[in-house]
């Protein structure tokens, strides 16, 4: 415990150490003028504000980010910002350089990837705290794309976040205009606030160019907030529009147990409310919430001993979510919202009703509160209450320190007192160099009989620059710890021969050190960067003896033409404490005991940027008391496109995972993973989606049909068709398996935002 709190005191010294002023940071403050009229939001720039932009008076100069980060950019691109009692306005114009080659853009989609598309996107942070703000982007088509900056935005953006917002392009042969308007009621801001921070990026792909008003650093995220520059409010905002939106919903659901079954309809009824409390504090309501619309789960492979981990994608959990989601680490979660309305071996549980207040108090404080109820399932699914509370407070420069509890009580239920509870605290560092970053936590859980046990702590510590990147990370969870709310699956260990789940204790060290060197000469133009990395993650018992470890060496390269190709070699060990069979062996066999082997990787990507791209990992080696071998690839093709205007309408992935399993006695076993998906943008609102998936570990195979049309914003019609089946023995002595139906769905929804 002493080793804990030293580290933790490394972690709160090393903010002062070098929390140092950023160096980049030298442009003149921008000020955000008033407009006394609307703005029509069309991409033509006629109006008295833009007058600078249209006669070229203005000139920002862009420092690129890639492939360099320390030269003016290429690419020209201005711009200009302003704001009435509702709207932030924007105005950009955007070089297009070298005409005839064609944009590089996937589809008309919305949520489009900043790394395979061309566009500008606006990044504002309205708090100051380095860590939350709202970013939005448009490509030369007005595709749109909004998100929310979450953790400094070192991680990037989460574009699950959806908001209303109006945008409009026009491409002419020299250059193409961008206009936007943000609603005032669509952000969340401290009234009165005289300064907030904000990026450009020009994303000019077809140019290989990536370029900002404010220089960020090549080796972090675009939209890392601490290089953000400053925005000074000429007048500031005193009154914010009243936020209130009533989202009611009106779907139906047929679904028929498998061909030649008939159709059983349900009609539903539901809805989604959000109240502005203030102008940085929201409150969401939902009654009889639908997630008919939500996109299906990527399915994957699964050859640990613990469960996989799928991300949220359900609208009422996104906003503010790292404000719940991110306490712990990745596989040390004390909230995980999947645990709410989905079960897995039932699927969708009715939730009854959810409230949740979250949002900023002030520029240093962030608040969450959540509760939801789900409704009774059958006489085995309870209906559960869950109640959590959250909070941030800022500290240093772009620090902060953080609170959360989690509950869960089940209702009715015959055992008195049938509750779980996790408490914790944490500390996360980010320096305003970004150079240092880390984490600290405590978290405790309780429930009856777990009296002073229960505890899971860790500390992870980052330093970053352009040509080193050091990690470390410690982990340690109680078999006592249990988080029925939450994702902590390695406690969790399945007794084969008994049939029964038996928790353990576990330790974690996880070390890195990796060194990056950027070429000069003739090479500069070829290789951006290339590293060399030693990385190690090992497992503990109590008794601190070595269960599992995992070491990586590898080289890498970062090509000019954003190609990418790394190549490891891997060594593995694993002590199994309890029976272990990642496939179906015959005569129930299993593998327990000491095991070591090698393996060798190779990773390659190609140029995203052209309309052919592709992404390949081999690894082969030992495994167990044999050998693996383990393939995969992912193709992406865009149609060129169509049309006088050149559309990209067309967008197809297609993507397979091969595995081969040789063990004992040459028994061999061949696993795939196999999914193809198209996307259809009819316009910039309308999309047609399918999905087909094959997974041959589960034997399962699904198809999914998803239209949805935007016909205003945040109004959506969705009509979605999926199909399930299962692999199985029609009869017990068959020798072969066959495709059974396990239900098919067709569903409609209808959403209209008042």
């Amino acid at each position: 415990m002493k080793n804990n709190l030293l580290l933790l005191g490394i972690l709160f010294f090393s903010v002062s150490l070098f929390g140092q002023v950023n160096s980049y940071n030298k442009n003149k403050p921008f000020i955000i003028h008033k407009v006394d009229h609307p703005i029509k939001v069309d991409g033509i720039l006629d109006e008295v504000i833009w007058s600078k932009l249209k006669d070229n008076i203005i000139e920002h100069e862009f420092v690129q980010y890639f492939p360099y980060d320390t030269s003016k950019a290429i690419t020209k691109t201005e711009f200009e910002l302003a704001h009435d009692d509702k709207f932030i306005y924007a105005a950009f114009v955007c070089q297009n350089r070298n005409v005839k080659k064609p944009f590089v853009i996937q589809s008309l989609k919305r949520d489009f990837s900043v790394n395979t598309n061309d566009a500008v996107v606006l990044s504002i942070s309205p708090f100051l705290d380095g860590q939350n703000g709202f970013s939005f982007g448009v490509t030369p088509f007005n595709a749109q794309r909004e998100g929310a900056i979450e953790n400094g935005g070192n991680m990037g953006v989460t574009t699950a976040w959806d908001q209303v917002w109006f945008s409009q392009t026009k491409i002419s042969d020299s250059f193409w205009v961008a206009e936007i308007a943000i609603p005032l009621s669509s952000i969340r801001f401290i009234k009165g606030s005289k300064v907030w921070s904000f990026n450009v990026a020009r994303i000019d792909l077809k140019n290989n160019e990536i370029s900002s008003y404010k220089r960020v650093p090549r080796n972090y995220n675009v939209s890392s907030l601490v290089f953000a520059d400053s925005m000074i409010w000429e007048n500031p905002i005193i009154e914010k529009s009243k936020n209130l939106a009533i989202i009611p919903y009106v779907s139906s659901i047929s679904e028929s147990k498998g061909p030649g079954q008939p159709f059983s309809t349900k009609p539903k009824f539901g809805g989604d409310a959000k109240i502005g409390i203030t102008s940085s504090l929201n409150l969401d309501l939902t009654v009889n919430p639908d997630f008919a619309n939500v996109d299906v789960d990527v399915q994957q492979l699964n050859l640990t001993r613990y469960s996989l981990y799928f991300p949220e994608r359900r609208q009422f959990f996104i906003e503010n979510s790292d404000l719940f989601a991110n306490f712990g680490f990745r596989q040390i979660r004390p909230f995980f919202s999947r645990r709410i309305g989905l079960n897995s071996d039932v699927g969708s549980v009715p939730i009854l009703y959810g409230v949740r207040l979250s949002g900023k108090y002030g520029n240093g404080l962030r608040l969450g509160a959540m509760n939801l109820t789900t409704a009774r399932y059958n006489e085995s699914i309870a209906p559960i209450n869950y109640t959590v509370l959250a909070f941030q407070k800022k500290v240093f420069q772009a620090s902060n320190i953080g609170m959360i509890l989690v509950n869960d009580q089940v209702l009715n239920s015959p055992q008195k007192g049938d509750y779980n509870t996790v408490a914790g605290v944490e500390f996360n560092l980010l320096t305003k160099s970004n150079i240092w970053s880390g984490k600290g936590f405590v978290q405790k859980s309780f429930y009856p009989g777990v009296g002073n046990h229960g505890y899971a702590h860790a500390t992870w510590l980052l330093y970053k620059t352009l040509k080193w990147f050091v990690m470390w990370n410690h982990e340690y969870v109680s078999k006592s710890f249990i988080a029925r709310t939450g994702f902590v699956p390695r406690t969790d260990n399945y007794n084969l021969i008994t049939k029964k789940t038996v928790k353990y204790d576990y330790w974690r060290l996880e070390p890195q050190i990796k060194r990056i060197f950027y070429p000069k000469g003739n090479l500069k133009k070829i290789i951006n960067n290339y590293g060399l990395s030693v990385y190690n993650s090992s497992y503990y018992d109590s008794s601190y003896n070595p269960t599992e470890s995992y070491t990586e060496n590898s080289v890498e390269f970062n090509f000019q033409n954003s190609t990418y190709l790394q190549i490891s070699y891997e060594k593995e060990f694993y002590r199994l404490f309890l029976p272990f069979a990642p496939v179906n062996l015959p005569n129930k066999d299993y593998f327990l005991g000491k095991y070591h082997w090698d393996n060798l990787h190779i990773e390659f990507n190609s140029n995203t940027r052209k309309s052919l791209s592709c992404s390949t990992e081999y690894v082969f080696g030992g495994y167990f008391e044999g050998k693996k071998a383990e393939y995969t690839a992912a193709v992406s093709y865009r149609l060129p496109g169509l049309g006088k205007r050149k559309l990209p309408r067309w967008f197809i992935t297609a993507n397979i995972k091969h595995v081969d399993i040789q063990v004992r006695d040459s028994l061999n076993y061949k696993i795939d993973l196999i999914g193809f998906k198209a996307d259809y943008t009819l316009t910039t609102t309308t999309y047609l989606t399918g999905y087909w998936q094959l997974n041959a570990q589960n034997k399962l195979m699904n198809v999914n049909i998803r239209f949805q049309w935007r016909y205003r914003p945040m109004c959506d019609l969705f009509v979605v068709f999926s199909q399930n089946w299962n692999q199985v023995y029609l009869v017990p002595t068959a020798r072969t398996e066959v495709w059974d139906a396990k239900g098919r769905n067709l569903a409609a929804k209808l959403v209209y935002w008042f």
